[in-house]
């Protein structure tokens, strides 16, 4: 089990970086855009399309991100009114249904997605295959997938009397 919780903090601790990292090259990415249109006069032609592949890999990385933490947005006002055994019941739907989501629409659609554009080229960035923008979401489902196992994994292990918020929100 300690080697399983390792991993798991090293693969987040990875993932955080690698937010950061796409969150910092965006950064330079639109500036060096503007500066270059309103001070060298011509946009670099590939800033906008560049910002939009970093956008789209910080939003699916950085929201599975959000899930791990609970930081995600969480609705349980009702749900709160619930006896334990009912909000235990209630929890391990949720996520049996956010698992579901993530491996049929995010990893599996969003692999279908990628794989059908990986013969199309971003027009700014001819190098780069339009997949590896829409990669991103097969992958940062992947990630919802595990987290919401792990969750789901922890809700199963906890008495229902003892068990606590779902998201930051709440607790």
């Amino acid at each position: 089990m300690r080697l399983a919780s390792l991993a798991r903090h090293g693969s987040v601790a990875l993932l955080r970086w690698v937010v950061i990292a796409l969150v910092a090259l965006m950064t330079v990415d639109v500036l060096w855009g503007v500066f270059s249109r309103f001070v060298l006069g011509s946009q670099a032609p590939y800033t906008d399309e560049a910002a939009r592949f970093l956008l789209v890999w910080t939003s699916f990385l950085g929201g599975a991100l959000a899930f791990e933490a609970k930081a995600h947005l969480g609705v349980d006002f009702l749900v709160a009114k619930f006896d334990p055994s009912a909000r235990k019941a209630g929890a391990v739907v949720v996520q049996l249904l956010i698992l579901a989501f993530a491996l049929l629409v995010l990893v599996g659609g969003g692999w279908r997605m990628a794989m059908a554009q990986m013969g199309n080229n971003l027009a700014t960035l001819p190098w780069l295959p339009r997949g590896v923008q829409y990669l991103a979401v097969p992958i940062g489902g992947a990630f919802v997938a595990l987290f919401a196992l792990e969750t789901l994994a922890d809700i199963l292990r906890t008495p229902a009397e003892k068990l606590g918020a779902m998201t930051q929100s709440e607790g």
